[in-house]
Formats: C-alpha cells, structure tokens, sequence
C-alpha cells in the first residue's frame, strides 16, 4: 500500500497559483502511473501526477496531464464525466464506512456520489447544493466536443472544504494528524485512445475498491 501526506499550508490554497509556483512547491507528488496491461492497448499512456495540499478548512488538490486525444462533451454535473478525458479522487474518511467518488472531467465538471456498493441501491447522488461549495479549477474549456488530437497539458484542480466531510462523514474538523484513506486515478473511456491509471497498483481495472485504497495522511 501507498502512502501520501497531504501538507499543511500556512496560507490558503490558491488553486491556480500554477503548477511550479511557490504555493505548491512544497507539496508532495503521486505519479498516477499502474497500468492495466490488458485494457491499455490503444498505443497511448498519459502522464498524470497530483499534488495535495490542506489549508486547516479546505482539502485541495491540483492534477497535472500531459494528455492527448482529450474531449469534455459532458457538461452539467452529475453525467457520466468517466467517459471524458477525466481525473479522480476516490477518498475514505476515517470516521465513515463508506467512500467518495471526486470525478471531474478536463472541463470541470464533476460526478460525486457517497457509496457503499457501487450497485444500484448502494450510493447517495451528492445534491447539487453540496457540489456548488467544491471549487474547481481547470485550464481547458467546458465543453470539448472534437477531439483533441495533438499532445495537451491540461491542469485540474480542486478545493473540498472540511464542513462538506463534517456534514456527510462527522469528521473532526482539525484535519492535522488525520489518516483516510484513497486513490487518484485517470481514465478516457469514450476517447479514441482510452486508458485508465491508478495511483495505486490495483488488482483489476476497477477504481471503486476502497479495500485498496492507500493511505492519505494528513500533517
């Protein structure tokens, strides 16, 4: 199992401070890199790393993608954003029995539920009002319907503020000390070079195994 600590930072997290800036130049760095040999055979691999950082009120996150045949055709909330050029954070508090699925598109938009099972009858749809307090930011545009076809380095990033985890998961909100548990995966289901990576090495292609997640430490 992996691990990954999230750093503290002594100011707020300014999500597009940029990549290299000196706001995130501190913050450690997962490769998302375990490929599934036996789905990722159309010839093309993106490189996908994240940093994370928390700010004692918000949990945030920036992902970096040296990607190519991108697309982002979903663009309200709550569609299937996995079959778009897509990143995610799935993440177990420790205080909760069940698990979230962050998955946002290049575009910014985001699928979020609270799941058990991911079965019918096995996951609450998180409502719209809880998704409009998670900022986002993402230097694409919204909405990609023509594939892009040439290499892109896109940015994602992401800022969950702690009162979200201390309504669904009763969390305490001094993060400090804190160990969940999580993965960061991407995936392009509908591009014309699907592949799909995880943080974590897993033992199918399958991200919602919260039994493989790894460990998330927060300083």
């Amino acid at each position: 199992m992996k691990s990954y600590t999230v750093k503290k930072s002594a100011v707020p997290v300014i999500l597009n401070a940029g990549w290299d800036s000196e706001m995130w130049a501190n913050a450690n760095i997962a490769d998302i890199n375990y490929s599934f040999a036996d789905r990722n055979t159309s010839g093309f691999i993106p490189e996908v790393q994240i940093k994370m950082l928390h700010d004692g009120k918000r949990i945030c996150g920036l992902f970096q993608v040296k990607d190519q045949y991108v697309i982002a055709r979903k663009t309200a909330d709550q569609q299937m954003v996995c079959e778009d050029s897509c990143v995610e954070f799935f993440v177990k508090p420790a205080t909760d029995d069940r698990y979230f699925n962050f998955e946002i598109n290049c575009g910014g938009t985001l699928l979020l539920y609270h799941i058990t099972k991911c079965e019918p009858g096995g996951y609450d749809l998180v409502p719209q009002a809880d998704l409009n307090t998670i900022e986002r930011y993402h230097t694409l545009p919204q909405n990609i319907t023509e594939e892009i076809t040439e290499p892109v380095t896109w940015y994602l990033g992401f800022a969950i503020p702690v009162e979200f985890f201390e309504k669904f998961s009763k969390i305490n909100s001094e993060l400090s000390g804190q160990k969940w548990t999580a993965n960061f995966t991407k995936c392009a289901d509908k591009c014309s070079h699907p592949a799909w990576l995880s943080w974590q090495e897993l033992s199918k292609c399958a991200f919602h195994m919260p039994h493989e997640f790894g460990e998330l430490i927060f300083e």
